[in-house]
């Protein structure tokens, strides 16, 4: 009898070994297939964005105070930063009429935005009818080791001014409605735009090499608000 419950305990040992064996087995082959699967989907996340050559992008910046406006461009929304007011940029065809929709009214079907430029379109509603102004960036050109900063002056009526507050000028003599840029160190520091004797100020995030940063100089309520945000553009998709 002791033999075989020895005989027994033996082939149960055995039983519950090769059913650890299946399991493992089971698991690294899932682990197998998972693997590529996962890789696959971050190389989907870095290249989903690129539209297809002969694309612009175009991004809109509001000069209205209060609560954004709705904004439709090629009758899709675009969403409005509350604090910045303005957009992402968004993957456009090039070299055709683009449709822009502000609360339901159309404002232009002037603007074609040319294949691989960047384009910020700064609406504004002076009177009882939204207009827009646009400002072409050019096409972007990347330093691996420094940041790139854009400075819009959308103050009316105003020739603009930034500096590092305290230190030396970034840009200077910049017209309304104009964009100037320039490649820096990728460092923090408090910069300062005005226009005459006004001025405002706004402290620059910790950039990295390769980023892209947008000031935007505005005038509110006879004030002067200077805003910035990273650049950056939507997911591409076909629309």
């Amino acid at each position: 009898m002791p033999n075989s419950n020895m005989a027994l305990s033996s082939s149960s040992r055995g039983g519950s070994c090769r059913r650890l064996l299946s399991l493992v087995a089971v698991l690294t082959s899932l682990s197998m297939l998972m693997v590529p699967r996962s890789h696959g989907q971050e190389i989907g996340r870095l290249y989903a964005t690129r539209p297809p050559p002969g694309y612009a992008f175009v991004r809109i910046a509001t000069l209205s105070e209060g609560a954004p406006p709705r904004v439709q461009v090629n009758s899709e929304n675009m969403q409005l930063n509350e604090a910045t007011g303005v957009s992402y940029y968004r993957a456009v065809p090039g070299n055709q009429p683009l449709s822009l929709v502000v609360n339901g009214s159309t404002i232009s079907k002037d603007v074609v935005p040319g294949a691989a430029a960047y384009l910020t379109l700064v609406i504004a509603k002076p009177s009882s009818e939204w207009t827009v102004q646009s400002i072409d960036e050019g096409q972007n050109s990347s330093d691996g080791l420094k940041a790139k900063l854009r400075f819009f002056n959308l103050a009316p009526g105003c020739t603009a001014t930034l500096k590092i507050a305290e230190g030396p000028t970034i840009f200077q003599q910049a017209p309304f409605a104009s964009v100037s840029s320039r490649t820096i160190n990728p460092v923090t520091a408090k910069l300062e735009g005005s226009c005459e004797e006004a001025s405002a100020s706004l402290t620059l995030p910790q950039l990295h090499a390769g980023d892209y940063y947008s000031l935007f100089l505005r005038k509110e309520a006879e004030r002067l608000r200077l805003t910035g945000q990273l650049d950056e553009t939507e997911p591409y998709r076909e629309r």
